[in-house]
């Protein structure tokens, strides 16, 4: 009987000692629910808020975005292969950036030069192009300043067939 009245207060101990930890963890996820709000800093507010833009003007995409950090590569270059009766739209986001980006789009080799424009922080542009034709295109986001952190870049793009 003794044994039974020591163990009893020792594994009452154990279960509190065992269960407080996912007491607080669970506080703690609660009260990040809390206080979390979707701003313009983050690259997935910008994709919808830009993707509701272009969609009301007609262009289709399948929502494929690319995103990533500066600190990982200071320049990103993608290959498009745009056709002749398309238009296509680009856009192109910058969230929690120490500096402005640059964006780029050229055409022929890197010869002709169809934008370039600077993408404020925790913003978007999109820009609209109809190739005359049919080939491949590149689009280069760099960074105009300092690479460390969470400075954060995203592009996607759109497209519609011309009647």
């Amino acid at each position: 009987m003794n044994s039974l009245k020591i163990r009893m207060p020792f594994l009452f101990l154990l279960f509190l000692c065992l269960l407080a930890p996912s007491v607080t963890i669970v506080a703690q996820n609660n009260a990040e629910e809390e206080t979390w709000d979707e701003n313009i800093t983050d690259v997935e507010y910008l994709f919808g808020e830009s993707k509701k833009e272009i969609i009301a003007s007609g262009y289709y995409t399948n929502g494929d975005l690319k995103s990533g950090y500066f600190d990982e590569n200071p320049n990103v270059y993608a290959t498009f292969t745009l056709y002749r009766g398309n238009s296509y739209t680009f856009i192109i986001g910058a969230a929690n950036n120490l500096n402005k980006i640059k964006t780029s789009f050229y055409g022929n080799n890197f010869v002709d030069n169809l934008f370039t424009d600077e993408v404020d922080v925790s913003t978007y542009k999109i820009f609209y192009i109809t190739p005359i034709h049919n080939g491949t295109y590149y689009l280069k986001v760099q960074s105009s300043g300092e690479t460390t952190g969470d400075a954060e870049w995203m592009y996607y793009y759109g497209f519609k067939q011309n009647k």
